[in-house]
């Protein structure tokens, strides 16, 4: 458990030094820092990605097997596709050493869209399920991930607090 402690310390140190050299140049703007530590983060962060993997791969087994029948099935659709651009963002924010230190703009972007894009995609499943009474697998699935996604990725969004603190373990 220490070797994963001293790894995510190691990346949180990272992602603290790049700020800093942005303080330097003047170039760090109004920042919003994770204040969870990093093993809860860890734990949420993975649940959080159990969750959008299972809802974007029962939303394209959906999607494959069914196209678009509905209006909810293009809301759905809208659903995935904010997802996608969340994790991307992420992702990319992960490699710049901004995630953990991000601006207003760039939490909203990534954590925010994926995280409220999961708690729409359920939403959406739940009402397909209900209106058109077809309790597909896909659907299912693709409910529970927009669950597990909102759940575990919501308490890390929150967390973000105004300002730079350097030192959050």
């Amino acid at each position: 458990m220490s070797t994963i402690k001293e790894i995510l310390h190691e990346k949180r140190e990272a992602t603290e030094y790049h700020i800093k050299q942005l303080q330097h140049e003047g170039k760090q703007g109004i920042r919003y820092t994770a204040m969870m530590p990093d093993i809860p983060f860890l734990i949420l962060g993975l649940i959080s990605d159990i969750g959008w993997l299972t809802h974007l791969i029962a939303g394209i087994i959906y999607f494959c097997g069914n196209g678009f029948r509905h209006v909810l099935d293009y809301a759905a659709f809208l659903a995935l596709a904010g997802i996608l651009f969340g994790v991307v963002y992420l992702i990319y924010l992960n490699k710049i050493h901004e995630k953990e230190i991000a601006t207003k703009i760039q939490k909203n972007l990534s954590f925010g869209v994926t995280v409220y894009s999961g708690l729409a995609g359920a939403v959406i499943g739940i009402l397909q399920l209900v209106l058109y009474a077809g309790a597909s697998s896909e659907l299912v699935w693709l409910t529970v991930g927009g669950v597990l996604n909102f759940v575990a990725g919501l308490p890390i969004y929150l967390s973000f607090k105004k300002g730079i603190f350097y030192g959050v373990q």
